[in-house]
């Protein structure tokens, strides 16, 4: 097998520069794992498939033996892989994982097709690819540092996808500007490179080829990703390891985008004591000073205690579970005090995975471990609400966020120690349980979802 002590050296090169000037980074690719590999068959200098970030050797070699080329639109550009660009494509790598992209665009209904099997999917896994890393590379171009000052990691390569007017934007607001749907014509489909000029695959026979950057692979399974965020959140928040933790940030923000969904106001009649108590008459309200009348007006900020059971059933799909997630990251954003209890349920409570949020801790979310036996009972939910909250402060209320493909789905016996909220995905026909006060808000993700 031919070696690459060349290449081997560049990347180690590159991590040490990163423990120097961008120390979380370069923790979270240690944790993840960087792996020089000999793939010819992945036509970029870099991939992720999910479980580790490659850097794949011969195209690495090809590009630096064939420095100087000519893209398709007549523009010369040196593709060398420098350490400092380098240092910027492992980052990229990291953020397209960071980031769940790939998870994102099945959000939209976009997946990597083979080329020549649906070339209309392919043409939108493309332009989603050039999405992503149009994103991804504003965000390390632009990294905020620790002092306020901005610089790029590493260096950003010439062949790479960067405009400055999409900076800020995420990658679903930029598909929506440069997608074009395919025309009539046969073309050939690549399923995107990351490259600004030549998308198409890059053999490496063909001298003065303009070699992709990268191509990402979707996370296999529910564990990898589970590994995957776990690895991550062990450092996130984290600000005693240096600089370079503000496109971290941003790309959470990305990431865990809040659901337009006003939870707030869902929420807001449940905060125990709050239209009857929360009022003092020391700072009257300004509304009635205007009409010459003094009012009081709200003294404290409203306090919330949520229960969530997250279902982690069989029925239960990555997009539909992201949605979950997306919708409890939506509260945490919207409350600013508050205490939210959350844990999973499938055939039974997971109480291993019970976790509890405040306002100190919510970036915390991404470090929630997922656990499932396949199986699908919402109702156990009720006896561990009254077995874990006996003697002690009781939910205002219990938030479940399920398809409801399961034995509550119409229950007429179960009852519960508060009232309960369901975010009932994908089930159209859900029927009430009787025996509580429950409240429903229906949420479509998938469509036409059939009971297995």
């Amino acid at each position: 097998m031919t070696t690459y002590s060349g290449v081997n050296e560049l990347v180690d090169n590159a991590m040490v520069e990163l423990v120097l000037g961008f120390p979380i980074f370069a923790n979270l690719l240690a944790r993840i794992g960087v792996k020089v590999t000999d793939n010819k068959a992945v036509p970029a200098i870099a991939y992720t498939d999910g479980t580790g970030i490659y850097i794949n050797a011969p195209f690495v070699d090809y590009a630096n033996n064939n420095p100087i080329v000519t893209t398709k639109d007549g523009r010369e550009i040196d593709q060398r892989v420098t350490k400092k660009r380098m240092m910027f494509i492992l980052c990229h790598e990291l953020m397209h994982l960071l980031n769940l992209t790939y998870d994102r665009g099945l959000a939209l209904g976009i997946e990597r097709k083979v080329m020549g099997t649906d070339k209309e999917m392919a043409n939108k896994f493309d332009y989603w690819n050039q999405a992503t890393d149009y994103e991804i590379n504003s965000l390390l171009a632009n990294n905020e540092k620790a002092d306020g000052s901005r610089d790029t990691i590493g260096e950003l390569p010439e062949n790479c996808l960067y405009k400055s007017e999409y900076r800020n934007l995420t990658a679903e607001e930029i598909y929506k500007q440069i997608y074009e749907p395919l025309p009539n014509i046969e073309v050939n489909i690549s399923g995107g490179t990351g490259n600004d000029s030549d998308t198409g695959n890059s053999p490496l026979d063909a001298p003065g080829s303009v070699i992709g950057i990268d191509i990402h692979m979707p996370i296999l399974d529910d564990t990898t990703r589970s590994e995957l965020t776990q690895k991550v959140g062990e450092l996130l928040g984290n600000r005693q390891n240096g600089t370079g933790s503000s496109a971290i940030d941003r790309a959470l923000e990305i990431a865990y985008k809040p659901i337009p969904f006003n939870w707030r106001k869902a929420l807001t009649k449940y905060i125990r004591g709050w239209m009857k108590d929360n009022y003092t008459w020391n700072k009257p309200s300004r509304a009635g000073m205007a009409n010459n009348v003094i009012l009081p007006s709200a003294g404290q900020t409203p306090k919330l205690h949520l229960a969530v059971a997250v279902d982690t059933s069989g029925s239960i799909s990555d997009i539909e579970l992201n949605t979950m997630m997306q919708h409890l990251y939506t509260i945490l954003q919207q409350f600013k005090d508050f205490t939210i209890d959350v844990w999973c349920c499938g055939s039974e409570v997971y109480e291993n995975t019970f976790k509890t949020y405040k306002a100190c801790n919510k970036k915390e979310i991404v470090n929630f471990k997922f656990e499932s036996d396949g199986g699908n009972d919402m109702r156990k939910n009720f006896a561990f609400l009254e077995k874990h909250y006996k003697g002690q402060d009781k939910p205002d209320v219990f938030l479940i966020l399920s398809d409801f493909y399961d034995p509550l789905n119409g229950d007429n016996e179960t009852t519960s120690i508060c009232p309960v909220i369901g975010l009932v995905i994908d089930h159209p026909d859900f029927v009430k349980p009787s025996k509580m006060k429950f409240t429903a808000f229906p949420f479509e993700v998938e469509n036409g979802k059939q009971e297995c």
